[in-house]
C-alpha cells in the first residue's frame, strides 16, 4: 500500500476514536434530581419502556405497590415503581454522574465541597462509619442522596423526596 495510502486510513481510525470519544462525552445519561437521560420521574411504566425502546414489566406480578425494573443496556441503574410511576433512579455503580458530576467511588469531602450548603449530613442507620449526604432540589419535591462509606460514595439515588427518604429501597 502507498504511504498515501497508510496515513488515510490512520488519519480515518483517529477521525472514529475522536468522534466515538466526543459522543459518549455528550453521553444524555446524567442523573438529575427529576430522572435520568430520557427517563422522569413520575413517567408510568409504560412511558418507561418507551423511553427507553423496551418493553419493561415486574419480574413477579404481585400486590406491591414499590417494586424495581431494571432495564437491559443500563445496568448501572434500577427504577423503583411506585404506585405504578416512576419514583427513584438508583445507582450503584461508578460511570454515572450526577448532574453537578459526582459519581460513585467518589469521596464524601468531594460532594460536600460540590454540594456546599445545600447539602445535608446524617449517620448512615446501618454503616457505622458511613454517612447520607443529602440534597434537595430548590422547589423541594426532588432530591439526591449519596450513601458512603469509609469517605467513598458507595451508592446514591435521585427522585422525589420522600422517595429518597427509604433506608431499604422498597421496604
Amino acid at each position: 500500500m502507498p504511504p498515501l495510502c497508510k496515513l488515510s486510513v490512520v488519519t480515518l481510525v483517529s477521525i472514529l476514536v475522536c468522534t466515538s470519544v466526543n459522543s459518549s462525552a455528550a453521553d444524555p445519561w446524567i442523573v438529575r434530581y427529576d430522572g435520568v437521560g430520557p427517563v422522569k420521574i413520575g413517567m408510568t411504566l409504560a412511558q418507561l419502556s418507551a423511553a427507553l425502546h423496551q418493553q419493561l414489566a415486574p419480574d413477579e406480578l404481585d400486590e406491591h405497590s414499590c417494586f424495581y425494573i431494571d432495564a437491559h443496556g443500563h445496568n448501572r441503574v434500577g427504577f423503583m415503581i411506585i404506585d405504578g410511576k416512576v419514583a427513584r433512579v438508583d445507582v450503584g455503580a461508578s460511570g454515572l454522574r450526577t448532574a453537578a458530576g459526582i459519581q460513585v467511588g467518589d469521596s464524601e469531602v468531594h460532594a460536600r465541597q460540590v454540594y456546599g450548603a445545600s447539602m445535608k449530613v446524617t449517620p448512615h442507620t446501618y454503616i457505622d462509619d458511613g454517612h447520607y449526604l443529602t440534597v434537595r432540589s430548590s422547589d423541594g419535591q426532588f432530591g439526591v442522596r449519596f450513601e458512603t462509606e469509609k469517605g467513598k460514595i458507595v451508592g446514591y439515588y435521585a427522585g422525589t423526596y420522600e422517595a429518597i427518604q427509604y433506608v431499604e429501597g422498597c421496604s
